[in-house]
């Protein structure tokens, strides 16, 4: 090694990017071919990383936002295989595809939580904006408090005591029979509820993953 050398700069070392659960903010996902024609053969940035606590640092959930040009969707990690992809959608959009009474029972907690919820339209007729995104028939399995952070606990435990980072929701879900697809609530102080149409999908359809350029 030369005397100055040392004092040369080093070039950073290329982050590499091979799995899902290692996205960060801007990187970049391709899909391939997709039942959810909407995601086919288009790139998403991630916009957003956020957790839901479900009781505890095992139970916690990490969901990246990804965005294009004219769609949010959310991603979830299920495990090495299987990606949870999410859309949230309005409740006019729902009362299209199911019946208002059953979603209200669905959300009252003094009902029980062994509700099924049955499309009232035919799978080839849905609205263009979430074809891919339903299924027929959903059976509940759960209804609990849930804790949404603005943030990413990854590599952190949640906080023990409330401190005011967090927002309590009401969150129920149900799973079609296949457990191809998944229907979700939340509902927030005041009454402001978010619905999404999850969809899982085998790891396979993304084509690619492309980290943020480094400055």
């Amino acid at each position: 090694m030369g005397l100055f050398d040392r004092f040369k700069e080093k070039k950073p070392v290329a982050r590499k990017l091979e799995h899902p659960h290692d996205l960060l903010i801007g990187d970049m996902v391709d899909f391939a071919l997709m039942s959810q024609t909407d995601l086919s053969n288009k790139s998403f940035q991630v916009t957003k990383i956020w957790t839901l606590d479900l009781g505890g640092d095992k139970h916690k959930r990490i969901y990246f936002q990804l965005d294009d040009v004219d769609l949010s969707i959310r991603l979830r990690v299920v495990d090495n295989n299987t990606l949870e992809l999410g859309l949230e959608v309005y409740p006019e959009t729902l009362l299209k595809v199911f019946s208002e009474s059953d979603i209200a029972n669905i959300l009252d907690p003094d009902t029980g939580v062994n509700h099924q919820l049955r499309a009232n339209v035919s799978m080839d007729v849905l609205p263009p904006e979430i074809a891919g995104w339903v299924a027929e028939n959903y059976r509940q399995e759960g209804f609990e408090l849930a804790y949404r952070y603005e943030d990413d606990f990854r590599n952190k435990s949640l906080p023990e005591h409330e401190d005011d980072s967090e927002d309590a929701c009401d969150f129920a879900w149900l799973f079609s029979d296949n457990r191809q697809h998944s229907l979700e609530f939340r509902v927030f102080d005041g009454g402001r509820t978010e619905a999404h149409l999850c969809a899982y999908i085998p790891i396979r359809k993304i084509d690619g993953l492309w980290p943020a350029k480094q400055a």
